[in-house]
């Protein structure tokens, strides 16, 4: 008995269809290894499988460290995509309520890096809203709105990556750490 493996499209070779295996079985083990939750799992391989992003412009669960006049703390990337040594994107992976992340994903891409990052995603692996993080604004919905390697590399080429305002970022800051404090779990279990 065969097993069908998903490999995205014909192969036209024999040749071919070695590569494609032998690249869904390193996607495979790839996955496996760096503990995912569900929605990140599903995330990751949808932005591989159909976004044309690689292993190498993923980054999950990344660390940042936030200052405060009177704290600190770490804020969280559950997804970040990185091109050409710049984070382009953050997502957020939660079960419900995309719209009540809204807020605290835009406060995390104007302040985390020394840019802000162009654009933050909220999404359940089904559902998707991508916003503008320098505009603070919707700019589209579902997973086929989410930007391909191909645009987000056009982008960078295009775009300077612009740094918040210091006056206003303390109170980006503070909103991130309401959500760090609410500490709200986003897996499926």
């Amino acid at each position: 008995m065969s097993i069908y493996i998903p490999l995205g499209k014909i192969p036209s070779s024999p040749q071919e269809r070695k590569e494609l295996l032998a690249q869904q079985v390193e996607m495979d083990e790839y996955l496996s290894h760096i503990g995912l939750t569900q929605v990140q799992r599903r995330v990751v391989d949808f932005l591989i499988s159909h976004k044309g992003y690689s292993n190498e412009d993923i980054e999950v669960n990344r660390e940042f460290k936030i200052d405060l006049l009177d704290a600190s703390f770490n804020a969280r990337a559950d997804i970040a995509l990185k091109i050409e040594g710049k984070i382009f994107c953050i997502i957020k992976c939660v079960m419900n309520s995309l719209e009540s992340w809204e807020r605290h994903s835009i406060a995390f891409g104007r302040v985390v890096e020394s840019y802000q990052i162009p654009y933050a995603i909220i999404t359940d692996s089904e559902n998707a809203r991508v916003l503008d993080v320098v505009e603070g604004k919707l700019i589209s919905e579902g997973l086929d709105s989410i930007p391909s390697r191909t645009d987000a590399r056009k982008f960078i080429n295009e775009k300077a990556f612009s740094p918040y305002s210091k006056e206003k970022a303390e109170r980006e800051k503070r909103i991130l750490y309401a959500f760090d404090a609410i500490g709200c779990s986003t897996n499926l279990d």
